[in-house]
């Protein structure tokens, strides 16, 4: 049962969008980590602390939350030579942080993001520049936009 890997279901997807009361903090974060890669050895490995891993995972079984993956895992999205994503899932998720910027953080911030996007060479930079982005949507009070768009840009690159 280990090597069992997962995957959310359409119900799942909605759950994390409006997250209604049925799961406990510890299952959504659980649920959040189940991407049709990781096997159940590498949840245990990387679930918060004092999970049952086990039991959280039959109760998602239960709730049509998870499935399990059939055949072999889902292979990551392809990545241009710099480990940057291919250039249209780039586009989309510079769309995606330019939007929530310009709305939520103004013309100083989309600035300096438009610049940093436009410098990107490797995935350690297209890391930080979505780190900084995030982490000033959630000190200017938008946690819960900042957690869409980070849902969106998942998405994106998958």
């Amino acid at each position: 049962m280990d090597t069992t890997i997962y995957h959310k279901t359409a119900k799942a997807q909605q759950e994390l969008t409006t997250r209604s009361d049925l799961l406990s903090f510890k299952a959504r974060q659980l649920l959040i980590m189940i991407d049709g890669r990781r096997d159940v050895a590498a949840l245990r490995q990387f679930a918060p602390a004092a999970t049952d891993v086990d039991a959280t995972l039959a109760r998602l079984r239960e709730l049509a939350l998870i499935a399990e993956q059939a055949g072999a895992p889902l292979t990551a999205p392809p990545r241009t030579a710099g480990g940057l994503p291919e250039p249209a899932r780039l586009a989309r998720i510079r769309t995606l942080v330019q939007d929530s910027t310009r709305t939520y953080l103004g013309d100083g911030w989309l600035g300096r993001l438009d610049a940093a996007f436009d410098a990107l060479t490797d995935a350690p930079a297209f890391e930080q520049l979505l780190d900084d982005w995030q982490t000033a949507l959630r000190r200017s009070g938008h946690r819960g936009v900042a957690d869409r768009v980070q849902r969106e840009i998942h998405d994106a690159l998958i």
